[in-house]
């Protein structure tokens, strides 16, 4: 056991270290004890040389004298913190004052005996030398080398003058004291090893609490602090800083995906090398922490707002700085929310105000920074309790479809009806689609509400003249689940409607992923003969390569265009280029947002096969869509323009 404990104890320089500073406090603290050692010493010594005045007593008592005062003085000399700055050269000094008196006080027992034929000095001075060499190793037991040494030149010497003159007498007493000697000796190591025990369980204890203290402050992969440690340092620095405090929030873009394909080793290498980057830029002036996952919070004093943006956006250059993995590079960029602390503000709402922030930075989309409004967070609440409420709005009978007629401009017959989602909260009024419809998609509310739309614009349609068809838009989040050509299957079956009758409309932008998911869903919805139309056409990145990579049979011009194409000639060019475009294609093309005679008129002249807006009708509800087709029909015998005056306020279009 003791072995083990050595071993152990040798291989750790630190734990090592700690206990030999341990032990020699330990040493030079008992300092009542040495100071009776060596008073005794003197005392006895000049006992012995007052009845015995011999030359060599009376020099050995002078050495014992001498030497125990060395050691008083240097017990006074000696402070705390010199343990920790130069152990050795107090061990030296404590040993050479150990060794020294105990090997006088042997010397004085074995003069006294062969010198002086005074029975009562051999007493006294055998009473000395063994008291002395008990005392000595009981004090010395943490040293065991040096207190066994003293043991043994203090009390060897008694048995090694009994054998100057044999008798049985001196030999009883010559083999008592060795045996006295031996079991010391056992009792000084046995001592030892409990004591060495415990002080290095002691020492040990204290090195794990100062590592799980560090643990619990510090993020175990970065080294930086944690969300603990950043909120006390925060606090802090709210009560001394003389500047206002800014706290910036950030959120690695995109991370998950590194994550996910690359692997967790390479997702840690990116967060530490992160931190890294970070560290370089706040240095001392601030602190830095991981709050979980990919997000840091970096909190220093600044002068402004100013000067907060500056950082955050010297932070967004330091990240997006290209990340070496060994087996390649990435490239990683962040968003930044910030806060600024005011007079009276506490900690927790300033990291709230800075993660508001960072939710409006990561809307807006990659490497932006957004400092704190109260508005953000008004919305943001707002927002809140629509996504709370979105999710009973269905179970409710909240929710309805209208419709709005697409008519073709040739024969100005209506050809379809676009389902365009309304919500009628009953507390807050009509919720907008731009609203809601954002929300749904984040929390996942989308496929249901998808579903029920689909469903309720295709049990309408059945009840419409044959050949007038229904077009539904369809999110991107739904757009990329490969259960939604199911789900449209499905829907045609129990509804009844023709595939041809049913138009599902696509936004450009939810094509920009370039996901093989999207590709299945639309090859997959095309195999069940449903038309595919390409939504705001004109307003995304790379419409010419959607054209070539999918197969469309409608495209929608963007109500953009029409709105100034009375006074913008670029407008003008750009519906003749998608006109031009569509026809090669042999695709349809249907303008949005007619609401003149004029861009009627345009349109018509310019090869739109069909037209949607607000000079035809504004969307409807569904009990009003069968009134509308009779009166379109009677006006179109008249040849006149479809219009009927609605006013129920215009809705979007389901995404």
């Amino acid at each position: 056991m003791l072995r083990s404990v050595l071993n152990s104890w040798t291989d750790d320089h630190d734990l090592r270290t700690a206990v030999r500073v341990a032990l020699l406090k330990a040493l030079f603290a008992s300092r009542a004890s040495l100071i009776v050692g060596a008073g005794l010493g003197i005392a006895l010594s000049s006992v012995v040389a007052w009845y015995c005045p011999s030359p060599w007593l009376i020099g050995c008592g002078l050495l014992i004298s001498l030497v125990g005062i060395l050691r008083v003085v240097s017990f006074g000399l000696f402070k705390p913190g010199h343990a920790d700055r130069h152990a050795w050269k107090w061990e030296i000094v404590y040993q050479a004052g150990a060794i020294g008196f105990a090997a006088l006080v042997g010397m004085e027992t074995l003069l006294t005996i062969l010198i002086s034929g005074d029975l009562r000095l051999h007493v006294l001075t055998a009473f000395m030398s063994t008291g002395y060499a008990a005392g000595a190793a009981g004090r010395n037991t943490g040293r065991p080398v040096l207190a066994l040494l003293q043991l043994h030149i203090c009390a060897l010497p008694l048995t090694i003058a009994m054998f100057f003159d044999p008798s049985i007498p001196g030999m009883i007493v010559a083999i008592g004291n060795l045996l006295y000697i031996a079991v010391i000796a056992d009792i000084t190591l046995r001592t030892y090893r409990t004591v060495l025990e415990a002080y290095i369980d002691r020492q040990e204890k204290l090195r794990l609490a100062k590592v799980y203290e560090k643990l619990s402050k510090t993020d175990p992969l970065t080294g930086i602090d944690n969300r603990t440690t950043l909120k006390d340092n925060l606090d802090e620095l709210l009560s001394q800083s003389q500047h206002r405090v800014a706290v910036l929030w950030l959120d690695l873009d995109r991370f998950k995906q590194i994550n996910d394909t690359l692997g967790h080793g390479s997702g840690d290498v990116v967060l530490h090398t992160v931190a890294a980057r970070l560290k370089g830029i706040i240095g001392t002036r601030g602190t830095i922490a991981r709050f979980g996952g990919d997000e840091f919070v970096l909190v220093l004093p600044v002068t402004g707002g100013e000067e907060a943006v500056a950082i955050a956006e010297a932070v967004i250059k330091a990240i997006n700085a290209p990340i070496d993995l060994g087996h390649m590079q990435v490239d990683v960029s962040a968003s930044v929310g910030i806060s600024l602390s005011d007079n009276g503000i506490e900690g927790d709402e300033l990291l709230r105000h800075a993660d508001v922030a960072l939710y409006e930075a990561k809307a807006a989309g990659r490497r932006c920074v957004k400092l704190f409004d109260p508005e953000m967070e008004r919305l943001l609440l707002q927002n809140k309790q629509i996504e709370r409420d979105l999710k009973h709005a269905l179970d409710n009978d909240e929710m309805a479809v209208y419709f709005q007629p697409v008519v073709c401009l040739e024969t100005l017959r209506v050809k379809s009806f676009e389902a365009l989602l309304r919500w009628r909260h009953p507390e807050a009024g009509n919720v907008p689609p731009s609203v809601f419809i954002p929300i749904a998609e984040t929390t996942h509310s989308i496929k249901p509400i998808t579903e029920w739309v689909l469903k309720q614009s295709c049990i309408e349609a059945v009840q419409w003249p044959e050949d007038m068809a229904v077009a539904v838009n369809i999110s991107a989040v739904c757009l990329s689940d490969r259960t939604l050509p199911s789900l449209v299957a499905t829907t045609l079956l129990t509804t009844g409607i023709p595939p041809r009758r049913l138009h599902l409309e696509i936004t450009e932008t939810a094509l920009l992923a370039d996901d093989p998911d999207i590709k299945f869903v639309l090859e997959a919805l095309k195999g069940l003969g449903v038309s595919l139309s390409l939504d705001d056409f004109g307003t995304g990145y790379s419409s010419l390569s959607h054209l070539c990579r999918y197969r469309f049979d409608t495209i929608k011009i963007d109500r953009s265009f029409l709105a100034n194409v009375q006074s913008q000639a670029e407008s003008r060019a750009v519906i003749q280029a998608i006109v031009g475009l569509a026809t090669s294609l042999d695709l349809t093309v249907v303008a949005e947002g007619i609401e003149t005679l004029e861009q009627l008129d345009y349109v018509a002249e310019h090869g739109c096969g069909a037209g949607q807006g607000y000079y035809f009708a504004r969307p409807m509800p569904a009990d009003e869509v069968a009134d509308y087709i009779d009166r379109a029909e009677r006006e179109m015998a008249r040849g006149a323009a479809p219009v009927i005056v609605d006013q129920t306020p215009d809705g979007q279009k389901v995404a």
